[in-house]
C-alpha cells in the first residue's frame, strides 16, 4: 500500500530533478540558490522527503520554470491526499468522517468492495454499527463521538435504494462469525444482510472457509467506480488512484468473486451464522 505512495513521492522527484538539469544546475548550485542543504536536494530528488508547494514553487523558479509550478504543487496534493491519518479525520469526529463518505458515495455509481473480517458500513445495523465504531475509538485512543455517527451511517444507506447505483461487495465467511457486540447484535445482523441480499442492484457474495478462490485479499478495500480505491489501515486512509493501481484491484475482485457463493447459497451460509450466534 505504501508503494503507491513512494512511487508517487518519487516521480515528483524525479520531475523536479530533469528541471533543475535543464537549467544547468547541480544540485549543489541549485542548494546554495535556495539557501538549502545539499542533501535536502538529494532527498527530495530521489523521493525519500516530499517538498512543500512553496519549495516546489521556490525551485521552478530559481530553475528559469516558473509556469510548471502549478502542475508540480497539483502533484503534491494529490500525493498529500492518498494518506489521511485516521487522528487528523477523527479531529472532526466519527460523524465528520461519516459525513465526509456521504458526500462521495453521492458520486459513485458501481460500488465494489471486500472486507475479510466485518461486515461492510452500508449493510450494518445500528448496533453492529455501533460496536464497530467503538472498536475504532478503543484502536484510535479516541472519545469521539458515537452516537451520531451511528446515526449518519445508516442514513448513508438510503442509497442502497437508489436504482441507479450498483453494489457489488464480498466478504469471508469469517466476517459472518466475528463478534461485534452480543449474540442479539449478530443475530439481527445476519438477519439484515438477507434482507439486504434480496435487493436486485445489490450482489452480495460470500467466500466460504472451505473456497481456495485464485487469491484471497488479506485486507480489505472499497473500489469506486473505476476511478479509485480506498483501503483502510490500522494508522490512515489510504486513496489509491492511479489506473494501473485500479486495475489491479478489479482483477483481484474478481479473482475473489470466483471462489464466492451468491444469492441462495449466501444466504444460506448467513443463516447459518445466524443460528451460530443464537446457540
Amino acid at each position: 500500500m505504501t508503494y503507491s505512495i513512494d512511487r508517487a513521492r518519487q516521480e515528483l522527484g524525479r520531475r523536479l530533478r530533469e528541471i533543475r538539469r535543464s537549467a544547468g544546475l547541480t544540485g549543489v548550485q541549485l542548494a546554495e540558490l535556495l539557501a538549502w542543504s545539499q542533501p535536502k536536494i538529494s532527498k527530495i530528488e530521489t523521493g525519500r522527503q516530499a517538498p512543500e508547494a512553496a519549495e516546489i514553487a521556490n525551485w521552478v523558479q530559481a530553475c528559469g520554470r516558473a509556469g510548471e509550478a502549478a502542475d508540480l504543487i497539483n502533484r503534491l496534493n494529490d500525493l498529500e491526499s492518498m494518506w489521511v491519518a485516521w487522528k487528523d479525520q477523527l479531529r472532526h469526529g466519527h460523524s465528520g468522517i461519516q459525513a465526509r463518505i456521504a458526500s462521495e458515495e453521492k458520486r459513485v455509481r458501481v460500488f465494489r468492495g471486500y472486507e475479510p473480517t466485518l461486515i461492510p458500513g452500508l449493510f450494518q445495523t445500528p448496533d453492529y454499527a455501533r460496536a464497530v465504531l467503538e472498536s475504532a475509538n478503543r484502536k484510535n485512543r479516541s472519545t469521539s463521538d458515537i452516537e451520531d455517527a451511528v446515526q449518519q451511517r445508516i442514513q448513508r444507506q438510503e442509497v442502497l435504494y437508489r436504482r441507479d447505483k450498483s453494489f457489488r461487495y464480498i466478504v469471508a465467511e469469517a466476517a459472518l462469525h466475528h463478534r461485534r457486540g452480543n449474540r442479539e447484535t449478530m443475530a439481527a445482523q445476519m438477519d439484515r444482510l438477507i434482507t439486504l441480499s434480496r435487493l436486485s442492484n445489490i450482489s452480495f457474495g460470500i467466500v466460504p472457509f472451505d473456497s481456495s478462490p485464485p487469491y484471497l485479499p488479506n485486507h480489505g478495500f472499497l473500489i469506486r467506480d473505476e476511478t479509485s480505491v480506498v483501503v483502510e489501515t490500522i494508522s490512515a486512509e489510504l486513496t489509491l488512484s492511479h489506473q494501473i493501481e485500479v486495475e489491479q484491484y478489479l482483477h483481484v475482485f474478481q479473482m475473489t468473486a470466483s471462489g464466492a457463493c451468491f444469492n441462495s447459497q449466501a444466504r444460506t451460509l448467513i443463516g447459518n451464522a445466524a443460528k451460530q450466534a443464537t446457540t
